[in-house]
């Protein structure tokens, strides 16, 4: 069972050497204090922390990460192009986040696969009768603390190692998605 009843599961996706779709799930309760955690990790003035960015810096993040009481799904395709891949692994994540009664859904904004990813997930939900189980949304980057930790989750596991495995004490499993 990937997540948790009633957790907050926030999305982000890598797209080398296959398509990676991390989904960072926490308890509704934990929400505030994580990211304040994640708030304080930043550097300077920065916005937010965007993995590939973080340069000598990933590794301490890493250590970090894995001291907070979180974990994360790993959802993933490899051969396919993204307009293949993405939906596919969001009807898969959708689909276990229903089925393990998870409560809500955020997916990093990107205006260009938006309306798509609206559309996937609520025809997702209408199939399998999950319409008023799950609140989805789309958030600025910026705006989520979470979703930083989603992006590093994804780009450790499309890097490989020695990456994945400092991630690995909060990856809790990883989904190999098929053709749909």
């Amino acid at each position: 069972m990937p997540f948790g009843r009633g957790e907050w599961v926030f999305v982000d996706e890598s797209k080398a050497h296959g398509y990676y779709i991390a989904a960072a799930a926490v308890a509704r309760g934990d929400i505030a204090g994580t990211e304040k955690r994640l708030r304080a990790l930043r550097m300077g003035h920065r916005s937010s922390l965007h993995f590939h960015s973080e340069g000598n810096r990933r590794s301490q993040l890493l250590r970090e990460f894995c001291q907070m009481d979180v974990r994360a799904t790993v959802y993933v395709m490899r051969g396919h192009k993204d307009r293949v891949a993405r939906p596919a692994l969001l009807r898969a994540l959708v689909g276990d986040m229903v089925a393990d009664g998870a409560q809500h859904l955020v997916l990093e904004r990107d205006e260009s696969v938006e309306v798509w990813d609206r559309r996937t997930i609520r025809e997702r939900l209408d199939k399998i009768g999950g319409l008023r189980k799950l609140v989805y949304e789309h958030k600025n980057r910026n705006d989520q603390p979470m979703l930083w930790l989603a992006d590093a989750v994804a780009w450790c596991y499309q890097k490989g190692n020695p990456w994945k495995t400092q991630v690995q004490p909060i990856v809790s499993g990883v989904i190999t998605v098929d053709l749909p």
